[in-house]
């Protein structure tokens, strides 16, 4: 499998933020994966898994960055009123999401939008509009960080707001999900939330989407808001206009810049209303033993 060496990741993250990875491959099956888990930890660098570069902001990485690009093998079965979808971790979820449109299937639809992989979205819990993709998983095929393969029921898996045990636990290889046919007509309800997010996100800049999670009762928009970080800015990296949560690159971003803009965020909130807001964004470095899945 080929490596490459010193690759620029702000062309792989949707913020288009990023330093230097010292190493990057493209796995195209579970074997190559595994061959490549197997050489960073003998030469004991640290790992992280990449999808889209969603939610994700790097810094220089002195590790291997996996990218799952080519292993987006996805199969479906009908199942009567069910439709089984098997999807491997570098399905985009848009694809999914296509499909749920084309055979009017339930609840996943509200997840259109989202610059991830299904690997990604499993690993952060992806989630909007009252719905979180793991509502609709039955089993996962798993591999630790050992390289042992093992398919585990979704209904053994703690998944949090915005979290999960992954890539802790394991790198999701591949998602199989469980998806309902639709009374309602699910095109008309999509076209309503595409119209919600163009009036109220950055849909069309580079974007990590959103920044930090909602604490309990809470809105992180509205305390960022209250306390002035709407449109705030640090060189080319801002917090967008359109919605105080969703952090935006205005041409030349920095890794820096973006570290100081989210501590001034988390100050100002704390400061203010004795909130500590946490991080949704992954912000990452090269320090972790294991990487993260996005």
């Amino acid at each position: 499998m080929k490596l490459e060496k010193n690759v620029l990741l702000a062309p792989y993250t949707t913020i288009r933020i990023g330093g230097t990875a010292r190493f990057m491959c493209f796995p195209s099956d579970f074997a190559e994966l595994s061959k490549a888990i197997r050489w960073a930890k003998e030469e004991g660098l640290p790992v992280f898994l990449l999808g889209r570069g969603a939610n994700t902001i790097f810094g220089d990485y002195y590790g291997l960055v996996i990218n799952t690009s080519r292993l987006n093998g996805m199969k479906i079965f009908h199942a009567g009123e069910k439709v089984l979808l098997e999807a491997q971790c570098g399905v985009r979820l848009s694809q999914v999401v296509k499909l749920a449109l084309e055979l009017n299937l339930e609840g996943i639809y509200k997840l259109a939008g989202f610059p991830a992989t299904v690997g990604g979205a499993v690993a952060m819990n992806a989630g909007a509009f009252g719905t979180e993709i793991s509502h609709y998983l039955k089993s996962l095929l798993v591999m630790d960080w050992e390289g042992n393969v093992e398919k585990i029921s979704a209904e053994d898996v703690k998944f949090d707001y915005r979290s999960s045990p992954f890539p802790d636990m394991g790198i999701v290889l591949m998602a199989e999900l469980e998806l309902k046919r639709a009374e309602l007509d699910v095109r008309h309800e999509q076209n309503l939330i595409k119209e919600r997010r163009r009036r109220t996100q950055p849909i069309n800049m580079p974007t990590s989407g959103s920044t930090f999670k909602n604490p309990p009762g809470q809105y992180a928009g509205k305390l960022l808001e209250m306390v002035g970080m709407k449109g705030y800015r640090v060189g080319d990296v801002a917090f967008s206009h359109l919605h105080a949560n969703f952090l935006v690159n205005l041409g030349d971003g920095r890794y820096e810049d973006a570290l100081k803009i989210l501590l001034e965020a988390k100050r100002r909130v704390y400061e203010e209303f004795g909130i500590y807001l946490e991080e949704e964004v992954k912000v990452v470095e090269s320090c972790s033993t294991h990487g993260g899945q996005v």
